[in-house]
């Protein structure tokens, strides 16, 4: 005969588990922002910031949520190049030399969640010019 104060603890573990699970969807979705685009297509922010870098100047970044897949460069170059088109105002702005736009596709998995990522950079020139790292 199981005990009661046994099955009672893994309820109550489950229940807990499940709260955390939920709490961090929810919060991750509230942290997000809706940015919309000239093209009309929309992507969702997840974070803006300085990144400090021990040689070398430091850079805006843009980390964003993309419904794209990463192994399709093509697609996703034409989105990020949208993107630039209204992140430059900010890094320029913040006379920064570099920016990075961080493309993630959305997390997958049940439990352990998995994400592929790619990270775009931007160098201002000095012509003033910038260029995408990933053009040779």
């Amino acid at each position: 005969m199981p005990r009661p104060l046994c099955t009672g603890f893994v309820l109550a573990a489950f229940w807990l588990a499940l709260a955390t699970m939920l709490g961090g969807c929810s919060s991750d979705a509230q942290r997000s922002k809706s940015l919309t685009l000239p093209s009309g297509r929309t992507v969702r922010v997840l974070g803006v910031g300085r990144m400090n870098f021990t040689a070398g100047d430091p850079a805006l970044m843009l980390k964003y949520e993309t419904d794209l897949r990463i192994q399709d460069k093509t697609a996703l170059r034409t989105e990020v190049d949208d993107i630039w088109s209204v992140f430059r105002n900010d890094v320029e702005k913040g006379k920064f030399k570099a920016a990075i736009i961080s493309a993630n596709e959305v997390p997958q998995g049940l439990i352990a969640k998995k994400s592929a990522g790619y990270n775009f950079v931007d160098q201002k020139r000095p012509d003033g010019r910038w260029h995408c790292l990933d053009d040779k």
